[in-house]
């Protein structure tokens, strides 16, 4: 019967248990250690940290910055970084810096009001806090930090302003309103004899009895008010040309009057062409040429 060459070096049921019994002691021993002097802290991996970046140079300055209210600034303290990008022969790169960030800050600000410096800062940080390159100065900028304040006379006079502002439009608003029922009173009502004679019944509880003394007193009313409608439109008209023509300079007010006179002639009132005036191009008496009838 073949021995088996393993049955020397393998481990018996006793041995396991035994070498079971050593780690379980070995456990409970270094457990009786960490509870009574406290565990000990393992060894740490220490990470490659990436190099820190390199400084930039920074400029820090104060500027007063127009508002969309006349005489109501803002007050904006910037810190501004800038790195050159190539060789520049600008004396002071970093005015150039602060110049740049300074104009394109003011531009943000002047449609904006001082009662807004908190949502303004966040606006300026979001569009100002990008690398920009400036090629001609061969500089990029960029701005790291703005505080927007602004003085309580500022902030007062804003308020006064907006409180202005919104008067004058409730105002606009209630004048177009009755402006509007005027028109509509004037065109739509008092120019028509029936529509007006309903309007002024609905206005006096339904009076009949009146209502007939008052219809030709509106049918009156609304002849006036057409024939004026007419005259006021012959008269703007009128005044326009009237205008028109002391604008003219002498050369061209003649050439005008002349083509007008033609115009009458055409139109069967060579009457009204005779009338005009007669001016040469020094403004001197000047005869007029025949016109065909």
């Amino acid at each position: 019967m073949a021995t088996d060459p393993w049955s020397e070096v393998k481990p018996t049921v006793r041995g396991k248990m035994g070498g079971w019994w050593q780690r379980f002691l070995r456990r409970r021993q270094q457990a009786e250690h960490d509870w009574i002097y406290g565990k000990q802290p393992g060894a740490t991996i220490q990470l490659r940290q990436p190099p820190p970046a390199p400084k930039r140079p920074t400029v820090v300055f104060t500027a007063v910055l127009p508002s969309a209210v006349p005489h109501a600034e803002f007050t904006a303290t910037c810190t501004v970084a800038w790195e050159a990008i190539g060789e520049t022969t600008h004396a002071k790169p970093e005015s150039i810096a602060r110049s740049d960030i300074e104009r394109r800050a003011a531009a943000i600000l002047a449609n904006g009001r001082v009662t807004q410096c908190e949502q303004l800062q966040h606006k300026l940080e979001a569009e100002l806090g990008y690398v920009t390159k400036l090629d001609d100065a061969r500089i990029a900028v960029q701005l790291v930090e703005i505080e927007l304040t602004c003085t309580d006379e500022a902030k007062a006079a804003t308020e006064l302003f907006e409180e202005l502002q919104r008067r004058r439009l409730v105002r606009g608003w209630d004048r177009d309103l009755k402006l509007d029922e005027l028109r509509h009173l004037k065109d739509d009502i008092l120019s028509d004899p029936a529509m007006a004679t309903v309007w002024w019944l609905q206005n006096n509880d339904n009076q009949v009895d009146q209502a007939v003394e008052m219809s030709a007193k509106l049918r009156k009313l609304a002849q006036i008010m057409t024939e004026n409608d007419e005259r006021s439109t012959t008269d703007t008209v009128a005044s326009l040309v009237d205008r028109f023509v002391d604008r003219l300079p002498e050369g061209a007010r003649w050439r005008l009057l002349s083509n007008l006179a033609d115009v009458f002639s055409h139109y069967g009132s060579p009457d009204l062409a005779s009338e005009l005036p007669q001016l040469d191009g020094g403004g001197r008496d000047r005869p007029r040429p025949a016109h065909s009838e």
